[in-house]
């Protein structure tokens, strides 16, 4: 009989074989696929539990995703009589401040590892550790669960729990109004709240189970029932679908934007790649807001020199050197660029101008190494007799805020700087403010 309750159990250990278990709420498994399903909330980003923890938006919104990924599977479940255990485990906080890095400030936003339930489930959680216990209802069928267990609980809800919640029944306590366990009717299905424990009596707590499953099973729907006519199920019908629709194309909408946002952020690699596969591109791509139309790498033709692009929009073209470094650049890294810059005289018979594109001392925070400082001593003299311009990726990113913040509209200025500059290219004079907090 007992084989009869389809169990999955989400990050809380079983011995018996037959119980599914999973890790993780990222689990490609349906949740309302099972009669009873269990889940110990887990830590979502590397922080400690408590909080809030400052998180930036990639991981909140991969912790997002996770941690309110099942709602609509649980809601499911609940909607179909079935039993949700939640073993009350260590809370944890995270904090996307989207102002965090302007001067103009921004929304908070803010994810728990509770969120599965509901978001502001977490307001009423507390984390601590103990071991004392007080029963409340001896007739609740999860009692002798607890009793023959070995409970160490390590979260309580400290605070009556807010909507949809507040009709939860408590039928254990660990201190003045604290509490580990209680049950909450849910839609057609139950919610139970449980210690946290070292060792489960499995054999008690699939008997506890069962008792739940019990008292929500009807009569199973007849066959012919769903040829019976009753009014108002076509329109129902239809309004779902329509809403799924709405759904749908809300769903692209934000996947749009998603991408959108992803392209943006990407733009921050200017001040931390290094390596040529992230570093190169996001690197020429801001170079076209500038307005240089860059070309992507390739080897100069008749020869094996490679190079990391061209540009074709100015007085003059220009050769892409891009470099990144946890150091300064240094004469090692520059010195390969000259015989290119020949290399490419020889090839095409018209000069090109040179430009480095340097983040070095990337290691650093960016507002440490604005300027030439990224720089060695030797290359900045190099530079002034080699017809190349200089170029710190850093202050790149300062020229590329300003023109997507609407402060900078003069290009054709901040490319025939470029262009026109041997050694150091001072950029920083066409911004007017660093987006950078002291």
């Amino acid at each position: 009989m007992l084989k009869e309750l389809k169990i999955l159990s989400i990050n809380f250990p079983f011995r018996t074989p037959w119980i599914v278990q999973t890790e993780t709420l990222a689990t490609p498994r349906a949740l309302f696929d099972f009669d009873v399903v269990i889940i110990r909330p887990y830590l979502l980003a590397s922080q400690p539990s408590g909080g809030p923890w400052q998180i930036e938006y990639r991981a909140y919104h991969e912790a997002l995703e996770e941690v309110r990924g099942k709602n609509e599977d649980i809601s499911r479940l609940l909607r179909q009589g079935g039993l949700l255990v939640v073993i009350l485990d260590e809370f944890q906080e995270l904090k996307f401040d989207s102002g965090a890095h302007t001067y103009t400030g921004g929304t908070v936003y803010t994810v728990t590892n509770y969120d599965f339930l509901d978001e502001h489930f977490s307001e009423c959680m507390r984390n601590g550790r103990g071991n004392n216990l007080k029963f409340l209802d001896p007739t609740e069928p999860f009692v002798p669960v607890v009793k023959n267990s070995k409970v160490e609980w390590t979260a309580f809800i400290g605070s009556r729990p807010p909507y949809p919640f507040n009709n939860t029944v408590f039928f254990l306590k660990n201190g003045a109004d604290s509490f580990v366990g209680g049950h909450a009717p849910e839609l057609l299905g139950d919610i139970v709240f449980l210690p946290n424990c070292k060792e489960l009596n499995e054999e008690k707590f699939f008997d506890a189970c069962r008792d739940y499953r019990s008292r929500r099973e009807g009569t199973p729907e007849p066959t012919w029932a769903e040829q019976v006519f009753l009014p108002g199920v076509s329109e129902a019908e239809g309004e779902m679908a329509s809403i799924d629709e709405q759904l749908g194309s809300i769903k692209h909408l934000r996947k749009q934007a998603q991408d959108e946002l992803d392209a943006l952020l990407a733009y921050k690699k200017l001040l931390y790649e290094k390596g040529k596969t992230q570093l190169e591109p996001i690197a020429r791509k801001t170079l076209d807001k500038l307005g240089f139309g860059t070309t992507p790498s390739e080897t100069i033709s008749g020869t094996g020199f490679e190079i990391d692009g061209r540009t074709t929009v100015g007085l003059v073209p220009g050769i892409l050197e891009i470099k990144g470094s946890r150091r300064q650049i240094a004469l090692d890294e520059f010195s390969p660029f000259i015989p290119k810059i020949l290399a490419d005289l020889g090839a095409t018979g018209h000069p090109s101008k040179g430009i480095l594109i340097g983040n070095g001392l990337c290691e650093n925070p960016p507002a440490d190494r604005l300027g030439e400082k990224v720089f060695s001593s030797h290359v900045l003299q190099a530079a002034k007799t080699q017809s190349i311009a200089l170029v710190n990726s850093v202050d790149l990113y300062c020229i590329l805020c300003s023109i997507l913040s609407g402060k900078n509209r003069d290009l054709v200025a901040i490319r025939e700087n470029i262009l026109g500059t041997n050694g150091f290219v001072d950029l920083l004079q066409f911004c007017d403010e660093s987006p950078f907090r002291e």
